[in-house]
């Protein structure tokens, strides 16, 4: 099934023991400057300590951003702070993923049974952070259905060994912490850029996880003399982005060609089996239209058939991603509430409570494997509702191949990205005819419309109208919105 809603992102009972406890306990015990004090519990004065390095991180992916990235896993103040604060934030999303979309996981995990073994590779692992969730899920599944766990074998690949060897320590501890785990777990660290598992991993795989790779340097082959070839081909030279989460690229650096992750990726897609392969990247715009544009080179592949059952999600088609250019991109955002008495906290020094999960990605079926198809007559909502001048109904964006979509509201309904929709419902229209679409502007449009006009006149005059604060719109008054909602009562 494709993304909606779930009702409730839905926390193993083990998340608050790992966010609360050992995280917490870990990094403490690890990172205090004072030996005497790491074996005590952590308190609100060690969050006070901690969080100055939670809000310096958190300053360098929001605010005055450096052109050239800092490496800040290999600073030991900043490998705490991702380790307390980001570390939650970015595996609550990878957990929400493998909720939407369970059926893939039990892929993964009739694979791991058939085969004696779960192999989970995990690239730009970084502190395991997609692994730390899978295994939460694991044990969550192993104790509502009263099942033993296979051996589970974790394969990381990122560039800082420092940072793999904290995610080993946390998984360790949650694996000799609960009965189910303990003798399950093995981890194979990697201090490689994640390209290189195409060429040393061999045997075959019950999932692949890729996290925020795609927009890193030094993390991916360089050929200078390549061309980016296939059915999507076009130009990938753009800058790293993030966004307030931490998605934050190791080292700064142009975005690869999309034909430079295609080849290791394609090799590895061909060792994929049981819950195929999982990349999710930040919510902004550029690293999203990497990935759409990379899903677009993978379809049609060997390991990778042209057609819908191909694709986990989000895709309900297999044509050309209609948003992997210009301004609108494929991203989703989930209403979420990150359980987590350390993580609140640090949320709420940062005057940034978590209400919403966001992230794009993309994962697509193992070799031979077929994910279920969206019904036809259903559609998937890519954008909130926007209404645009001129036009008196809000409408959603759809996902089609080549273009997206239009759905009207006629009637006020709760409609998300990321969610879908029966294009017959009567709160949606299909198209404009029938409904009046097109009417006076709006309020605030209208403000908008003599903005404009004014930045124009500006400009005629040889003026930068950015200089001019006149030439900013203004929050409308009441007395303005009375006036202005006459006028377009009288048109």
């Amino acid at each position: 099934m494709k993304p909606s809603h779930p009702p409730d992102l839905r926390f193993p009972p083990a998340w608050n023991w790992l966010v609360d406890e050992a995280i917490p306990s870990y990094v403490k015990g690890t990172y205090s400057p004072d030996e005497r004090w790491r074996d005590k519990p952590f308190s609100e004065k060690d969050a006070q300590f901690f969080f100055r390095g939670i809000a310096e991180l958190s300053d360098l992916f929001t605010e005055d951003r450096p052109k050239t990235l800092p490496a800040y896993f290999r600073h030991p103040k900043f490998r705490s702070a991702y380790l307390l604060y980001f570390l939650p934030l970015q595996a609550a999303k990878f957990l929400s993923l493998y909720l939407l979309h369970e059926p893939a996981l039990e892929a993964m995990f009739q694979h791991g049974q058939k085969t004696g073994t779960l192999r989970i590779v995990d690239l730009g692992a970084g502190p395991g952070t997609g692994s730390l969730a899978l295994t939460l899920w694991l044990l969550d599944r192993a104790a509502r259905e009263d099942t033993e766990l296979p051996p589970i074998e974790f394969h990381w690949w990122d560039t800082d060994r420092s940072i793999l060897q904290d995610g080993r320590a946390l998984l360790e501890r949650l694996g000799s912490h609960f009965p189910r785990l303990r003798g399950k777990v093995t981890i194979h660290l990697h201090a490689d850029p994640w390209w290189r598992a195409a060429s040393t991993l061999q045997e075959e795989t019950s999932l692949i996880l890729m996290g925020h790779v795609l927009n890193e340097k030094g993390s991916r082959p360089t050929d200078k003399g390549s061309r980016p070839t296939g059915r999507g081909s076009r130009s990938m030279d753009r800058g790293p982005d993030l966004d307030e989460d931490g998605e934050f690229p190791l080292e700064a650096g142009p975005a690869p060609t999309r034909d430079l992750a295609l080849a290791p990726l394609e090799t590895l897609m061909s060792r994929a089996r049981g819950g195929g392969l999982l990349c999710v990247e930040p919510a902004s715009r550029i690293p999203s239209q990497q990935l759409s544009a990379l899903r677009d080179q993978l379809l049609g592949t060997t390991s990778v058939p042209e057609q819908a059952s191909s694709i986990w999600g989000p895709c309900p088609h297999a044509g050309r991603c209609p948003l992997s250019t210009g301004r609108d991109w494929c991203h989703f955002s989930l209403p979420t509430h990150v359980p987590g008495k350390w993580f609140k906290d640090f949320s709420r020094r940062l005057s940034a409570e978590r209400q919403w999960l966001k992230f794009s990605y993309l994962w697509l079926a193992a070799p031979g494997t077929r994910a279920p198809v969206l019904q036809q007559h259903l559609r998937l909502v890519v954008s909130e509702p926007m209404r645009r001048p001129g036009e008196r109904l809000p409408f959603v964006l759809t996902c089609e191949p080549e273009r997206p979509g239009r759905l009207w509201l006629r009637l006020p309904v709760d409609v998300h990205r990321g969610q879908v929709v029966n294009p017959k419902e009567p709160a949606f229209a299909a198209s404009s005819a029938g409904v009046p679409a097109v009417g006076p502007a709006l309020p605030q449009q209208l403000a908008q419309q003599d903005y404009q006009k004014r930045v124009a006149k500006r400009r005629a005059e040889g003026k930068t109208p950015a200089a001019d604060s006149e030439a900013k719109p203004k929050r409308l008054g009441k007395r303005q919105r009375e006036r202005l909602k006459r006028q377009r009562d009288k048109t």
